[in-house]
């Protein structure tokens, strides 16, 4: 699997090629490669000077990039006096802008190349819109290719990883987790891709070991693993990952939207008579990784649990 090709890493390796080379060939300080999702433009890519950061995000309808890829100027010398753009609260910090958007291999908006600088252009400096303009097309090409590469690579990570199972509920062991968090990382540091998780630990399994047996408890792990499974869709990967202890991943599932999203779970669970605790986190490019994500699902299921029996 290692020989393999891997996309992420060549559309990483051109959009940090592109922000560095518009850094250091046009007066705009700050350029980033972009993803517009579920509401949110997130900087994945980020040739940071004075403004942007990788992790900033932002209201795609509060964004210059929404503006822009509604029709406004992809080039704007001096943004508080543009009528599209000078009644943006992002005005106050951005002078001048530039942007063009990025398609993905669907052909719906992937993101956006965008470049800003705090003060406006001065007399005499320019951007060149139209190596912009091909510069984002080749980034849009570029990703249409590595999404493409992934595609074929992912199968057979995802199919070595599912190889991997737990003995007694048929759900990825530690192992194959451990396989599909690695490939789910490449993917928010490559696209910024939402990722999120769940970590989930049965109430009482000890003392239906300690009372009834380990015949069981088994019952009661197999249960709610059926039940972890029954909610599962293809966007989730269902593990046990600890004696006692579930976790899932969620593809596609923004921050904002992760309580709300593992909520069916929480039922899948009661519904089959299940007692557990469940605390849940994303990852973001720039501020959380998986396992940032995961420490903090693991931190809020533990506080759920203690207030449970408080």
């Amino acid at each position: 699997m290692t020989d393999l090709l891997n996309g992420a890493v060549t559309f990483t390796q051109s959009a940090e090629r592109v922000v560095a080379y518009l850094n250091e060939h046009t007066p705009l300080t700050d350029w980033s490669v972009s993803r517009v999702t579920n509401g949110e433009q997130i900087h994945v890519h980020v040739h940071h000077d004075q403004v942007l950061s990788v992790g900033d995000r932002i209201d795609w309808g509060e964004s210059f990039c929404s503006r822009m890829s509604a029709g406004a100027a992809h080039v704007v010398p001096d943004s508080r006096s543009d009528p599209h753009y000078a009644d943006l609260g992002a005005a106050e910090r951005i002078g001048s802008y530039a942007g063009y958007t990025i398609r993905d291999d669907t052909g719906a908006l992937f993101g956006v190349l965008c470049g800003v600088r705090e003060t406006p252009l001065a007399e005499g400096e320019s951007v060149d819109e139209e190596l912009i303009r091909l510069l984002s097309e080749l980034l849009s090409s570029q990703l249409e290719l590595s999404r493409g590469i992934d595609r074929g690579r992912r199968s057979v990570a995802i199919a070595d990883a599912l190889a991997h199972t737990d003995a007694l509920t048929g759900l990825l062991n530690r192992r194959g987790w451990d396989r599909v968090l690695v490939d789910a990382q490449e993917r928010v540091d490559a696209f910024g891709d939402p990722v999120s998780v769940a970590i989930i630990d049965l109430n009482g399994l000890k003392g239906v070991n300690d009372t009834l047996g380990h015949l069981a408890g088994d019952r009661l792990l197999t249960r709610a693993a059926e039940a972890l499974a029954s909610a599962s869709a293809e966007a989730h990967r269902v593990a046990r990952i600890g004696g006692d202890e579930f976790a899932i991943l969620a593809n596609g599932v923004t921050a904002r939207e992760a309580a709300d999203h593992f909520s069916r779970f929480d039922a899948a669970l009661e519904g089959a008579g299940v007692s557990a605790a469940m605390g849940v986190a994303a990852a973001a490019p720039g501020l959380a990784t998986l396992a940032d994500a995961i420490a903090q699902a693991d931190r809020a299921m533990y506080a759920r649990k203690v207030g449970a029996h408080s």
